[in-house]
Formats: structure tokens, C-alpha cells, sequence
């Protein structure tokens, strides 16, 4: 799970990366809200999820795969809806309040994540 997660924060920061070249070379800069969700929410949250499940390996079950799953779609989504309503297109709405709410969903699962497993680290 740990190296999913790493992959998938590479991912985020190459995609953002790009995204920003783009917007220094064209000065078009109205994507700049979903480059700050790609970067924030994709390269630190995943590498965050990734060291945490390195470090703590009986995290790395069931649930953490549900989150992954949950929290990569909701980084997608929002950034989305992000550049789609920046383009001033009002159909991206829906796709950005909903992504917002799919990444606070992998928050508190990851949350879950972190205090079942405290616990159960903690008996050992």
C-alpha cells in the first residue's frame, strides 16, 4: 500500500508540475486552484498516507485500500470541477463540491485508519 501511495504522489506532482510549466509559459493562470489541490491533496496527502503506512504496516489492511481508492478519486474530482469552473463553465459546479466532499470522506477514513491502528499498536 505504502508504495502505491508513493507512486501515486509522483504521479500528482509530475501532473502538477506540467500543469504549472504550462501556466507560466501561456501567463494563463486559472488553473492555478486545481494545481494547488494536485499538489496539496495529491503529492503531500499520498506521500503522507504512504509513510505512514510504511511505517506502520498492520494499517496497510482493508480500510487503507477503501481509502486510497476514495481519496485518489476525490483529488481527481475536485481538481476537475477546480479547473473546469476557473474556465468560467458553471456545468464544473457540482464536480468541485463533490470532490470537496469525497476528499473530507478519505480524511476521515484515514483518521479511522490512524486510531484503530494507534490502538491496536498500542497493545502489543
Amino acid at each position: 500500500m505504502a508504495s502505491l501511495c508513493f507512486r501515486t504522489s509522483v504521479v500528482f506532482a509530475l501532473v502538477a508540475a506540467g500543469l504549472a510549466l504550462w501556466m507560466t509559459a501561456t501567463h494563463d493562470y486559472r488553473a492555478l486552484h486545481a494545481e494547488v489541490v494536485l499538489f496539496v491533496l495529491g503529492w503531500g496527502s499520498f506521500m503522507a498516507y504512504g509513510l505512514y503506512y510504511r511505517t506502520i504496516a498492520a494499517a496497510a489492511g482493508g480500510l487503507a485500500k477503501l481509502h486510497y481508492v476514495v481519496a485518489l478519486v476525490g483529488v481527481i474530482v475536485e481538481a476537475i470541477g477546480i479547473t473546469g469552473t476557473e474556465w468560467g463553465n458553471p456545468f464544473f459546479d457540482p464536480f468541485r463540491i463533490i470532490g470537496a466532499f469525497i476528499v473530507a470522506v478519505g480524511f476521515v477514513l484515514f483518521a479511522i485508519i490512524v486510531f484503530a491502528t494507534r490502538e491496536t499498536a498500542a497493545q502489543r
